[in-house]
């Protein structure tokens, strides 16, 4: 997980171990990063410096990732929205030292480096300066540019404040095998084609102003410099005068500490990081807001309101930008909060640090709230703070006690979660919360939660009134789904079909319908199709029922079972794999299971060809540690695969037997049922097998 929010939901059982979020081009990802991984040294969270997330998971707006000086909408299997900053690779590489700067960049027979615009620059002109040595390909320019965009900011603050320093570019050859890689994920448009030493002059020109690069034709010398201070894909070091390696770690440093952390030494990285601890010893509002020129802060009529006034009070920063999707999410649902604390008079409040591109954005922004703000034009400030509490993305909200500690790192959370009850944000009253919360989660029965003070019971087709105590001793499913979800549409065929043959073999098994549509005239159109029962569509006990069991995207079956216990969130999985075969979804059940595949799997062909893919597919338990998506019927797997380790092809056993048969094409085709085209809810966004909410 990350800070501000993101975290991934627990993985159920081995064998239903499917999350709730997983497209087949996710798997395509994770098996390019496996091979990045196998090949480079750096984490693989550096793969979004590489390549646009964008492209690989689509715009589903879940995640937004930073691209030059804004961010970017992707998606991540995530549990709670968030706007996130690139994270960059810890370099691993061992560097020798070399004498000096000019026996690093210059050879005997070439004593220059080039500008961006080819001219030749001595020695003379970088003596004395820090060099940073900026290593990447050329023939992957869009990537290329955003590691690049990276550094550009923090390079003008370092210009501005005449640092003597200097960023030198070096060219990484091409490799043969990674270009296979991306191409055979389909990522040709990140390669850059054309003649190696065109792809070269072209960046150079793009290169920001007073960058040097070593020229292109001195391979040797670049292939000296990329052994030493290669640790990825791309890489930043930093160097002194003297030759001496200061940091490997360049990017993820300047990142950081920005200009701040020139001359970017160990010796400065300690100093730092002692500043920043003294900083939170001390910590105050005054320190916290306070700046040289102004100990106020604004609200949003222009008024000025002095930080001395706020003190004793629990304060909230919220870290936030009007063109981030989750924060236009998450602004509301903490404008509630804070407006009914300030109904309750208790000593509250909430101060915005602007993250938008500028001040008409920020005032438009702002106008909506009912909070206090640090002065857009306050950027020092503003970055400070963002340095202080380490903010990796963006909606965060950092909860301040009364003497202006630091009390909740992940507020965004809290909130989300507990709403006005977590007020006053202690970590006594979270321990209090999370007590209740496990009481009710012991004590939980079919009834209560299903039953409301309103009503003692589900509705059958016709309205026909079925009391909630006539499910107990049974296994039932809470089935959240709407009609104008794809994905939805495509499993309910699957889910009644599995209905329908337990209820033939008599066994205690029902479903109950929670729906999301968008209105009662569509909700009865759907569930006319269910042949179980449901939740009266206008009920309330819907949304508390999504937030009991954190549904963050449909369609989803929750499994309940006799003793109204929980049993697992992953049913739409286990039906997808096993059918009926899973029924009833425990974990006694799920091993028993396993063991009847292995046995059946003992009689199937060790490898197969089929019309639909040119290798030989091989039968393998394991071809990946968890699950994958069948080409076949683009539905969730896990375990036996046959499995093409040339290029990632996966068929089900099923859906591999299946295409031996005439008709196997059309019979794969319709497994889903009738895919009608209809309009998104807004708030949703469908991508592969889940709509998610955004």
């Amino acid at each position: 997980g990350r800070r501000g929010g993101l975290s991934c939901p627990s993985q159920p059982p081995a064998l239903s171990g499917l999350s709730a979020f997983d497209p087949r081009n996710t798997r395509k990802f994770l098996l390019l990063c496996h091979t990045l991984l196998a090949r480079f040294s750096f984490n693989a969270a550096a793969w979004f410096c590489f390549a646009e997330a964008a492209f690989i998971f689509g715009e589903v707006g879940c995640v937004c990732v930073r691209q030059r000086k804004g961010f970017v909408p992707v998606s991540e299997n995530c549990k709670r929205e968030i706007c996130c900053r690139w994270w960059y690779p810890m370099a691993e590489a061992k560097v020798s030292e070399v004498k000096n700067v000019r026996e690093l960049l210059f050879t005997d027979g070439r004593d220059y480096l080039l500008d961006k615009a080819g001219r030749e620059i001595k020695f003379e002109g970088i003596e004395g300066k820090v060099v940073g040595i900026v290593i990447g390909p050329h023939w992957l320019p869009i990537p290329l540019e955003h590691a690049i965009s990276v550094i550009s900011e923090p390079y003008e603050e370092l210009k501005k404040n005449q640092k003597d320093v200097v960023f030198v570019y070096v060219a990484a050859d091409r490799d043969t095998e990674l270009i296979e890689t991306l191409k055979k994920y389909g990522q040709t448009g990140q390669l850059d084609e054309r003649p190696d030493v065109e792809c070269f002059n072209d960046f150079l020109q793009k290169m920001p102003e007073g960058w040097l690069a070593v020229p292109f034709e001195d391979s040797l010398s670049r292939a000296n410099l990329i052994s030493l201070y290669r640790s990825g894909i791309f890489s930043l070091a930093f160097v002194g005068a003297d030759g001496h390696t200061h940091t490997k770690d360049g990017l993820r440093i300047l990142e950081k500490w920005g200009a701040e952390g020139y001359p970017y030494s160990d010796e400065r990285m300690q100093e730092l990081q002692h500043q920043a601890a003294e900083r939170a010893a001390n910590q105050s509002l005054k320190s916290l807001l306070v700046h040289e020129e102004r100990d106020y802060v604004i609200a949003n009529d222009g008024r000025q309101v002095k930080v001395t006034e706020l003190e004793g009070k629990t304060v909230a920063l919220y870290f936030s930008a009007h063109w981030c999707p989750p924060c236009q999410k998450f602004t509301p649902v903490l404008a509630g909060i804070y407006n009914e604390l300030k109904e309750k008079q208790e000593n509250f409040e909430i101060v915005f640090i602007s993250s938008d591109e500028d001040q008409t954005s920020f005032e438009n922004y702002f106008k909506g709230m009912p909070w206090l703000a640090v002065p857009f034009s306050d950027l020092k400030t503003k970055k400070t703070l963002n340095h202080l509490f380490e903010v990796e993305g963006i909606p965060t909200l950092i909860i301040l006690d009364t003497q202006g500690k630091t009390m909740q790192a992940e507020g965004m959370e809290v909130v989300y979660k507990y709403g006005v009850k977590a007020y006053p944000f202690t970590n006594e009253r979270l321990a209090f919360l999370q007590q209740e919360e496990a009481a009710i989660r012991a004590s939980q029965t079919l009834e209560n939660l299903l039953v409301s003070d309103e009503r003692d019971f589900l509705i059958s087709h016709d309205d026909q009134q079925v009391k909630v105590s006539s499910l107990t001793g049974k296994t039932v499913g809470l089935y959240f789904s709407a009609h104008w979800c794809p994905p939805c549409r495509k499993f309910t065929p699957k889910l009644i079909s599995v209905y329908n043959k337990l209820k033939s073999h008599g066994e205690q098994f029902e479903v109950v319908f929670l729906s999301s549509d968008r209105d009662e005239e569509a909700f009865k159109e759907y569930y006319a199709s269910m042949p179980w029962l449901a939740l009266p569509y206008q009920d309330k006990s819907k949304r508390h029922l999504s937030q009991y069991f954190d549904v963050q995207g449909i369609p989803q079956l929750v499994i309940v079972g006799p003793d109204g216990k929980t049993i697992t969130h992953g049913g739409r999985g286990l039906i997808t794999l096993h059918g009926d075969r899973a029924f009833p979804f425990t974990d006694a059940r799920l091993a028993e299971l396993q063991k009847e595949i292995d046995v059946e799997a003992e009689k199937l062909p060790k490898e197969i060809t089929t019309d639909g893919h040119e290798h030989c597919l091989q039968l393998t338990p394991n071809a990946y540690e968890g699950p994958y998506v069948c080409d076949g019927c683009d539905e969730q797997g896990s375990g036996w695969v046959y499995h093409c380790a040339e290029c990632g092809y996966d068929l089900h056993p099923a859906c591999a037997e299946a295409t031996h048969t005439p008709d196997a094409k059309s019979q794969l085709e319709d497994k889903g049922g009738e895919q009608k085209s209809e309009e998104i809810q807004p708030n949703y966004v469908c991508d592969g097998e889940v709509c998610r909410k955004i």
